[in-house]
């Protein structure tokens, strides 16, 4: 216990030392803009992130680190959540192997440097877990409720966490011992509070054509085509990455094994592993099979791996430890020369924000040089974040060229009433998803007149766009 605790703790103090080096990145200053604009949801996420972000900003003033520590503080919470959940079902030793691995993994790293919808999502999956394993195994009625809640603050997290509800149920139809819950009204007491926790964030969507649930078909995968071969071997790629190949290996080999034997043996399959094991393979396979017909995301799969994790620190040999002890150490050496070492790489400074502060105040200068001109930017919520977050100014977003306007078109900001103004694009050279050609058709005329530049490297172009013309649909 005491080599476990030591171990989690010098992780997390380096996880803190990092800090000063990740900058916040597009993605947090997009989440901060949500703190900024309080709702009841967002036009691509549910509401909790930007309530978590709000609270830490109002404590420790509008800055990077009241952002980063956010998501450092809660990602601690979830690793005491996971050794509360992994000493439910791990006796000795076991347990501590099972937290370690977790708490040193990069996917538990990558969260708490950098904020976002999975950090609480992971919280209180896992304690919505922990809550049905007492309800179930301990026969606590309390713990039923306690469930509802955390499933609750789970799905105001992110909808994947309508996979908690999905995986208790699949385990309650094959368990023959724990089906009567199925007629008993503890279950649904628990989803009925989860629902009633996520009202707020439907009322919000009934109001706005329910674009949060409508998101998913809408921008989050890609039909399949060409590039499906190589999206599918990048997300496997990363999966090796966040868990390292002996995990990636283990939880493959772990779901193989568990399937066939709950097909040709249910009633010889552990009851208890039975349980973490309905909470991991839905969503582990479902994904692995959306991946093919489209692009998905690394994180996804994230929850999924609380589960899987406890169930590979029970059969995990002491040389597969070695193996992945071994690889982790290298990874870590690669992350720490890339980001603290040779942080000068364009690319490096723009996925990391690096060059957020900087580039606002070139834009407020040019923005003070031009007066009666609004400022935009078009490249997803990426770069108008990052000038909101470090300036003053209005920044506004794809929906002045009528793209998908983020949370840019859902706070008021019509662009129709910029008709006739004179306008500022702010368009990054890297990783620019919006091609100039849908932009010059609304303006009477583009031209640069600013480079910005990051490291030395030209990395901004500003553009002064004449005479607006507006579009026809108006903004929400």
């Amino acid at each position: 216990m005491r080599k476990a605790i030591i171990i989690v703790v010098i992780f997390n103090i380096l996880r803190l030392a990092f800090i000063p080096f990740v900058g916040l990145t597009p993605q947090e200053s997009y989440f901060a803009y949500y703190a900024d604009n309080l709702s009841l949801s967002y036009f691509d996420h549910p509401p909790l992130i930007g309530y978590i972000i709000w609270l830490f900003m109002a404590v420790l003033g509008h800055n990077m680190y009241a952002v980063k520590i956010a998501s450092f503080v809660v990602i601690v919470l979830a690793q005491l959540a996971f050794l509360l959940l992994a000493s439910k079902i791990l006796r000795g030793e076991r347990k501590y192997l099972a937290w370690v691995l977790f708490c040193t993994s990069m996917l538990v790293t990558s969260m708490s440097l950098q904020n976002g919808p999975d950090v609480p999502l992971v919280l209180f999956w896992t304690l919505s877990i922990w809550a049905f394993y007492c309800a179930i195994f301990e026969k606590s009625v309390k713990h039923w409720i306690y469930a509802g809640i955390f499933m609750g603050l789970a799905l105001n997290s992110k909808f994947p966490a309508l996979g908690i509800p999905i995986g208790l149920i699949i385990f309650l139809i094959f368990s023959g011992r724990h089906r009567k819950l199925l007629a008993q009204p503890w279950l649904y007491l628990s989803i009925l509070i989860m629902l009633l926790l996520a009202l707020p964030m439907l009322v919000w969507n009934i109001r706005n054509d329910f674009i949060t649930f409508r998101l998913p078909s809408v921008l989050r995968a890609e039909p399949f085509d060409s590039d499906t071969p190589r999206n599918v071997f990048q997300f496997i790629l990363s999966q090796v990455i966040i868990l390292m190949p002996v995990l990636f290996i283990g939880l493959w080999w772990l779901f193989g094994k568990y399937l066939w034997r709950i097909i040709t043996k249910p009633n010889q399959t552990n009851a208890e592993m039975w349980f973490l094991f309905s909470f991991f393979f839905p969503a582990f396979i479902g994904v692995y099979l959306v991946s093919v017909f489209g692009e998905v995301k690394y994180n996804w799969l994230i929850p999924t791996y609380i589960t899987g994790i406890i169930m590979i620190s029970k059969v995990m040999k002491e040389r597969w430890q070695f193996w992945h002890w071994a690889l982790t150490s290298v990874l870590y050496v690669v992350c720490v020369y890339k980001i603290v070492l040779a942080p000068n790489s364009p690319y490096v400074r723009y996925d990391l924000g690096l060059d957020s502060e900087q580039l606002a105040h070139e834009v407020d200068s040019v923005h003070a040089a031009n007066p009666n001109t609004f400022v935009f930017a078009t490249d997803g919520y990426k770069t108008a974040s990052k000038i909101s977050f470090y300036s003053g100014d209005t920044i506004y977003g794809p929906q002045i060229i009528a793209q998908t306007p983020y949370h840019f078109g859902y706070i008021g900001l019509n662009a129709n009433d910029l008709k006739n103004k004179n306008g500022l694009l702010v368009k990054p050279r890297l990783n620019s998803n919006t091609q100039f050609h849908l932009i010059v058709p609304y303006f009477d005329e583009v031209r640069k007149i600013h480079c910005v530049k990051v490291a030395g490297v030209p990395a901004y172009d500003i553009f002064y766009c004449e005479n607006y013309k507006g579009i026809e649909k108006e903004n929400k």
